[in-house]
């Protein structure tokens, strides 16, 4: 106790700047809806070889990210199929695609 200092006269109180004003209210449906038709980042397990394999392609400038490459060479496939696979990929993409947005809805 000794050391304290009573004599010292005290400091000012902090000032608190302007007060903080809400100018556009969004609610909690408005972000909902907005994002239920976005995709949301997922996992694809892959093995140390693929993965080597694709940073290769990426140091070399096939793309800029994974995402880009994976999205490049999924295209390639998607329009390498014939007609009859490719409709049978769009009715599986698309329950895919719905079973996503139902997820999401949950």
């Amino acid at each position: 106790m000794g050391l304290l200092n009573h004599d010292e006269p005290a400091k000012p109180k902090l000032t608190r700047g302007a007060k903080v004003v809400v100018n556009n209210q969004v609610s909690r449906n408005d972000v909902v809806k907005e994002t239920a038709n976005t995709s949301f980042p997922v996992n694809i397990r892959v093995d140390n070889h693929i993965r080597n394999q694709i940073s290769s392609l990426i140091n070399i400038g096939m793309a800029n990210s994974q995402k880009d490459l994976v999205q490049k060479l999924v295209n390639e496939s998607i329009d390498g199929l014939e007609n009859n696979e490719k409709l049978r990929f769009d009715r599986m993409f698309n329950i895919l695609e719905q079973k996503d947005s139902l997820k999401s809805n949950s």
